[in-house]
């Protein structure tokens, strides 16, 4: 989100004007949930998706209107017969799109910046979008504007504090009164623990999926930016001296993959005494095998050493360096959302893609 709003800032200060598409219901499949963005411009330039490219298009024609003058408006997308062979979501979902003019990005940095737990919450209702009827809401509790009287605003006020525990945006009802809570989420981070081959690839996936990358390796002649030019940070260090400072938390994933007990151990020991969202450990099982004594030896139980994911991945036959990249992200992305990584098709529930 914060690349969109420093492009929005970008084009705001080269004198154009600016309009924001925020999906604010699903129903059904789509391809993006609940608080996908996309800004656009009067001159015709577009950042950010709303649904993976199915309506852009028609988002961009919608918010042009609201930079000539039009009020905000809630637009539905989705697919149906009259609709086949026009715009529409593939995947047979339906979106709302909430398109107005780019609220004051003072507020949006103050929501969305790296590591802000916050919410900015709207009024969907027509008077209240005409009226551009925000507040924001921070994790202590504390309202900063107003959606209502004093009642509702605490109602709001609780419903957000509910979702920025849980993570995600979405849409809820109060007091009759629909108000759409976009969550501002910390950027995941991934910590890989050796500068290798497989390193290089998942960098360059795992960036591209929106993780914030840190190589972790004492090796200058392999730890630096030409080998990993998508990399947030390069941290030169052993992992027993780098990791402990790294507020190893649920928003931080961990990739081992040196396949040397010098790193391994000492890395799966910081990160079992922390909480990462996901630990995982290069290694046949034989090796791991050796690796759950070792631990076990310095007084970890099961339970504990179960949560190191060894051989890391899921199975999907991978040899490659850029294929194993793909199966490590690929597992990385199920324990992210709570998924096992079955097939999609054994799936039994309705949404899909959210």
């Amino acid at each position: 989100m914060m690349d969109i709003i420093d492009l929005a800032t970008a084009w705001t200060e080269a004198g154009e004007k600016v309009a924001l598409a925020t999906v604010v219901r699903v129903d059904g499949s789509a391809p993006r949930g609940e608080g996908a963005k996309m800004i656009v411009s009067d001159a015709g330039r577009i950042a950010g998706s709303v649904s993976g490219g199915c309506v852009e298009a028609a988002v961009a024609e919608a918010a042009q209107s609201v930079l000539d003058g039009s009020p905000p408006k809630i637009e539905r997308f989705g697919i149906n017969r009259a609709m086949m062979w026009d715009i529409g979501l593939s995947c047979g979902g339906e979106i709302d799109v909430l398109i107005e003019k780019l609220p004051e990005l003072a507020v949006l940095r103050s929501v969305f910046a790296s590591g802000a737990r916050a919410a900015l919450c709207t009024r969907l209702d027509r008077d209240a979008i005409d009226a551009a009827s925000k507040a924001v809401v921070v994790a202590g509790g504390a309202m900063q504007g107003s959606l209502g009287d004093e009642r509702f605003d605490r109602d709001v006020t609780a419903a957000a504090l509910l979702l920025i525990e849980r993570g995600r945006s979405e849409t809820v009802t109060i007091a009759d009164r629909r108000v759409f809570i976009d969550v501002g989420v910390q950027k995941d981070r991934l910590i890989i623990v050796g500068a290798v081959h497989i390193a290089a690839a998942l960098c360059e996936l795992a960036s591209q999926a929106g993780f914030r990358v840190t190589i972790v390796d004492p090796r200058p002649r392999l730890n630096h930016a030409e080998r990993f030019p998508k990399a947030a940070s390069l941290a030169v260090g052993w992992p027993e001296d780098v990791l402990p400072g790294m507020g190893l938390d649920d928003n931080t994933y961990i990739a081992i993959l040196t396949h040397d007990e010098k790193f391994d151990d000492p890395s799966i020991e910081i990160a079992l005494r922390a909480t990462p969202r996901y630990i995982g450990a290069i290694g046949s099982k034989r090796t791991h095998a050796a690796r759950r004594e070792r631990l076990a030896q310095l007084g970890f139980a099961n339970e504990a050493i179960d949560r190191v994911r060894a051989p890391i991945g899921l199975d999907i036959g991978a040899q490659t360096p850029e294929e194993i990249a793909v199966a490590v992200l690929a597992e990385m992305i199920a324990a992210k959302y709570g998924h096992r990584g079955a097939p999609l098709r054994d799936r039994v529930e309705q949404k899909i893609h959210t």
